[in-house]
């Protein structure tokens, strides 16, 4: 089915077959990549990769997934800021065309962005521009004050879209999706992301690359099972039952 088809009782039924598997997940990476996969699985008509981020205290990652943030915050020069209080928005969940884009182990480059700061942050313009549209004010960034996400992202869901990935800009004039070379490899035309906060400030946005266009509106029928994904897992994270 392609993501333009979605309406209200597609969504609905969608809702009830991923908060079911949830609901029996033993920690949030069961429960993400029961989402990414039934979005994948519905929409494969327009999805290419579907993934589910989570922002996680550095000191809080398995060890692997740690040894990656750090190369990756010190091919930035940016290792001496990385704290342990550093939120990583972390990919717990992924599903996707290639098979390598279904565990979150075998990413290459997305296991952990590190949000060390508003200048670290501003220099990837896919997530600088996704928080933004997310609500999260740059002031979060260098405090990692966890009311902020609370006050600006936990009462409602929020959308970031770009609706021409080969062609969209930021205000530098850098493309948002910077890997021109996977939007041209697999025909990616647009993308959007629906943003969630968790009630102890941990946020998670599901992020969604698709080949096709489709209008802002039929991205916004996303925005309930988002919601309903939130509420569903949140006794997962009230735990810190988050990895495998």
């Amino acid at each position: 089915m392609k993501i333009g088809k979605a309406n209200a009782s597609i969504i609905s039924d969608l809702r009830t077959k991923v908060d079911s598997q949830v609901q029996q997940a033993k920690n949030l990476s069961e429960a993400a990549g029961a989402l990414t996969r039934e979005v994948y699985n519905q929409f494969s008509d327009s999805a290419v990769l579907a993934r589910l981020f989570v922002t996680v205290p550095f000191d809080e990652l398995p060890p692997t997934n740690k040894q990656f943030v750090q190369n990756l915050a010190k091919s930035a020069a940016a290792d001496k800021a990385l704290k342990n209080t550093t939120p990583v928005l972390s990919l717990l969940g992924t599903a996707g065309r290639d098979a390598d884009w279904n565990s979150p182990s075998k990413s290459k480059g997305h296991l952990g962005i590190p949000l060390i700061s508003s200048a670290f942050v501003g220099a990837i313009p896919m997530i600088s521009r996704l928080l933004k549209e997310l609500g999260v004010p740059l002031d979060w960034i260098d405090s990692h004050d966890s009311e902020i996400i609370k006050k600006s992202v936990g009462t409602s869901a929020g959308l970031f879209f770009v609706d021409d990935a080969s062609q969209a800009t930021d205000n530098e004039g850098r493309k948002i999706i910077a890997a021109q070379d996977f939007v041209a490899q697999y025909n990616v035309k647009s993308v959007f992301g629906i943003g969630e906060a968790y009630a102890n400030g941990q946020m998670a946005v599901n992020v969604v690359f698709c080949c096709d266009n489709f209008a802002r509106s039929s991205a916004e029928q996303f925005l309930s099972l988002m919601s309903s994904f939130k509420n569903t897992s949140a006794s997962l994270v009230a735990s810190a039952k988050l990895f495998g």
